[in-house]
């Protein structure tokens, strides 16, 4: 920023030296209002996680995806994304509609379909 000023006295250098100081900070101001540290980041766990189903017993999967229930429905407690009596429910209900689509999966002979995803559902 420059400023080109005729100052005729004393007093007239006070205030002009106040007007730049003023508009000085006002700059820098703004550009501290745009800086990175302003930016809050927030770390979340995963509340989504797959399981591999391709040539494993059934009960292997079983297991795995009540495991991976219970751990992304506890990362979403953590996340306080859900309340601590829902934590159960929260598990049953990621298990059982993972295992439903499992399920459905083996019934239609899909070996090579997409991972099963076990994710969090909505509070009830």
């Amino acid at each position: 920023m420059r400023l080109n000023l005729r100052i005729d006295s004393l007093a007239g250098a006070s205030v002009a030296l106040s007007i730049v100081l003023a508009g000085a900070s006002l700059a820098l101001n703004d550009a501290h209002a745009q800086t990175v540290a302003d930016v809050a980041v927030e770390g979340r766990e995963a509340t989504t996680t797959t399981v591999a189903y391709l040539g494993r017993a059934p009960e292997a999967v079983r297991r795995d995806v009540r495991e991976a229930a219970g751990q992304v429905c506890g990362a979403a407690l953590r996340n306080s994304e859900l309340e601590p009596l829902d934590l159960q429910w929260c598990r049953d209900t990621a298990a059982a509609r993972t295992l439903r689509t499992y399920a459905s999966l083996r019934a239609q002979g899909l070996a090579a379909a997409a991972p099963l995803e076990v994710r969090v559902l909505a509070a009830r």
